[in-house]
């Protein structure tokens, strides 16, 4: 080996070995500012106000049934909507609106 490329190899060790040494400088700076409490970023964080509960309503839904049992001799006559759609030739014109609530 050359004197020169000698001398190139040392000097690209030497900037290796200070680049390693200015990265873990610049790491222990920032770590100790943040295990003392100077980030920015966590601070921030910390001094915001928690978010107040929400609020969950509960709705209750009421729901009465009438059961109706007829005598087993009672014949069951059919009604007027089971007639409209029983009726053959297609559909009724006006079928009966049924609403729970």
């Amino acid at each position: 080996m050359s004197d020169r490329a000698l001398n190139q190899a040392r000097g690209r060790l030497i900037v290796a070995w200070a680049t390693v040494a200015i990265f873990l400088g610049v790491l222990a700076l920032l770590a100790t500012r943040v295990a003392g409490g100077q980030d920015p970023a966590l601070r921030a964080r910390a001094a915001a106000a928690p978010l107040p509960p929400r609020r969950v309503l509960v709705r209750r839904i009421l729901e009465k049934r009438v059961i109706v049992h007829l005598p087993p001799s009672a014949p069951a006559q059919p009604t007027q909507a089971s007639q409209q759609v029983s009726a053959p030739g297609g559909y009724p014109s006006s079928l009966p609106v049924t609403r729970t609530s």
